[in-house]
């Protein structure tokens, strides 16, 4: 069958190269993580994109841009052995080191634009309406540094085959670059590379140094994080109890500002009577928010950069490390997915954890048969409701027709008529509120 010849493609000997175990578990294991994240991805996305106030929010666009980035270098390294010579061809080769270039730089790039975002609302109380004006600087730097980055890699040919992709390599992979002819380490006189001469200087410039800048600023604002908490729980309880209209009003801001993502409810709010102490909670769940992303950031990458640090020191990569690395780079998204939905899943009251999930990837991936499921659940009350109180106030004429009030009869009568219509009209709008408001999540 069709299926069978794309699986055997997809899998065939030649692209697992039965030969080296750690290059077949290499090829599996990215396959497989590659598919968690892009349906990772994929249902992010389709949350921000379903409810409208997630779809103006800073923090909700970040996440999208995040997971379309990281769906399109999911996507690219799932089908690598087609784009990869022999399958492929250079043009196919320069297509996936596009794909896989704007995506990985511009993704750890926003992953900055939302630890920056974090800060600014955490330790500096920034609005929504104060980020609003810097929205388009959290978004085009990133996007735009990874779109600058590839299209140059692409115009000075250093997309070629590497070790298990294309991407910024040298080809041959051993021939000497301009580089090194000119700082005298080696005796030729001209670059013998066909392709990507100094690849490996734009493989620190494009991305590794950008790279290790973006892990040093997500540790920076874990540890800022966890003072600016610290600092909190000692301020709540120096002046607990003390308030005044000032501090009252930016505690409402801050809770406004972190309540979609701390999952605490207004009611919870106002039956603690504590804004403090609720402020206090809810910066604490932000905060591990925050930090679980950068966690999940820099675990990502972290196999990688040690391969990347033992060879700059001149030391030999461990095997192991080409298949644990090919895993955890082809799961950002499946981390950030866990991240995102961790919230919601807490608050679900399923018996079994597979039912709880089962209700967040129904709601994301197959939200168009929930919507209806939800809309024909919302109807049946409605036009209930309409006929039950309807069939009162039908009651109540007849009950004053008996008493003598043939006029009110009239006048009731087409007073029930009327509600009738208006609760049908009322019901039609209550469904698309509900549709629109309920089955996104945060």
């Amino acid at each position: 069958s069709s299926n069978s010849n794309f699986l055997y493609l997809l899998f065939s000997p030649s692209t697992l190269n039965m030969s080296d175990p750690y290059n077949l578990a290499r090829s599996i294991l990215q396959k497989i993580a590659c598919t968690l994240s892009a349906t990772g991805s994929l249902m992010i996305a389709s949350q921000v994109l379903q409810k409208k106030k997630n779809r103006v929010k800073l923090q909700q666009i970040i996440l999208l841009a995040i997971s379309i980035c990281d769906f399109l270098s999911s996507a690219a390294w799932i089908f690598t052995d087609f784009f990869m010579p022999p399958k492929g061809n250079q043009q196919s080769c320069d297509a996936q080191g596009f794909l896989l270039q704007f995506g990985n730089s511009s993704n750890m790039m926003l992953m900055v634009s939302l630890q920056v975002q974090y800060i600014l609302v955490i330790k500096y109380g920034w609005s929504d309406r104060k980020l609003d004006k810097l929205k388009p600087y959290f978004l085009s730097l990133p996007l735009g540094f990874g779109a600058l980055t590839a299209t140059v890699s692409l115009v000075l040919k250093l997309f070629n085959p590497a070790y298990w992709d294309c991407w910024l390599m040298p080809y041959p992979v051993d021939c000497t670059s301009t580089f090194e002819i000119k700082y005298g380490m080696s005796d030729l006189e001209e670059s013998d590379c066909v392709r990507g001469d100094n690849a490996f200087i734009f493989q620190w410039a494009f991305f590794f140094a950008p790279l290790w800048a973006a892990t040093v600023i997500c540790f920076v604002v874990m540890y800022k994080m966890t003072k600016s908490v610290e600092e909190a729980e000692k301020k709540t309880a120096r002046y607990s109890g003390k308030s005044n209209r000032n501090v009252q009003s930016k505690r409402r801001q801050s809770i406004q500002a972190i309540n979609s993502e701390g999952r605490l409810t207004l009611t919870e709010v106002e039956s603690t009577g504590q804004s403090g102490q609720i402020e206090l909670v809810l910066t604490k769940r932000v905060k591990m928010q925050c930090i679980m992303y950068a966690l999940g950031f820099v675990v990502v990458w972290g196999f990688k950069t040690i391969a990347r640090l033992i060879q700059l020191f001149g030391g030999t990569v461990p095997p192991v490390f080409f298949p644990l690395a090919a895993f955890f780079l082809g799961s950002q998204g499946l981390w950030n997915a866990l991240i995102y939905f961790r919230p919601k899943y807490s608050t679900l009251n399923e018996d079994h954890w597979w039912q709880k999930v089962w209700i967040i990837v129904r709601s994301s991936l197959f939200f168009c048969i929930e919507n209806n499921r939800r809309e024909r659940s919302t109807v049946g009350s409605s036009i209930a409701g309409s006929v039950r109180s309807s069939f009162g106030a039908i009651k109540r004429s007849f009950r004053g027709a008996t008493a003598g009030n043939n006029n009110n009869v009239v006048d009731d009568t087409a007073r029930t008529v009327k509600n009738i219509g208006d609760s049908f009209g009322k019901g039609d709008e209550a469904v698309d509120v509900e549709a629109h408001e309920n089955v996104g999540l945060e």
